[in-house]
């Protein structure tokens, strides 16, 4: 992936609490190398890395696990729009399930609160 730029919202269109909080749930997440403490100042190795991830092949309880974070979070999905971005969290997700055995409700709750849009958490382009 080498050294792509780091992608972060305008600034005028960033919420600049929810952003706050987001920060502050996200340090929940602190011990896990992988997760991202700022949802929009991704490291590109980080992010190649788990794209790569993205591809894990999960079993029959850890999909269901996936699934459920699919159906419930706020974006139906681990992004707004099947971006770059999808493919990170989406691989952050299935690495969470099957290393750390997150449940689908775990993964749910990282997922709403690092959403990367910048915009309302009810954005949907997928």
């Amino acid at each position: 992936m080498g050294s792509q730029p780091r992608e972060r919202p305008r600034r005028d269109a960033l919420d600049e609490t929810r952003y706050r909080q987001q920060l502050e749930g996200l340090k929940k997440y602190a011990d896990i190398a992988e997760v991202p403490p700022d949802p929009y100042d991704i490291p590109a190795q980080l992010a190649h890395k788990l794209i790569g991830d993205y591809d894990l092949v999960l079993n029959k309880e850890e999909q269901a696990a996936y699934d459920y974070a699919m159906e419930h979070s706020d974006m139906e999905g681990p992004c707004c729009c099947k971006c770059w971005r999808w493919k990170v969290y989406g691989g952050l997700g299935k690495l969470l399930i099957h290393v750390h055995h997150y449940t689908g409700q775990q993964l749910t709750e990282l997922w709403n609160v690092g959403q990367g849009c910048g915009g309302p958490t009810d954005t949907k382009m997928h």
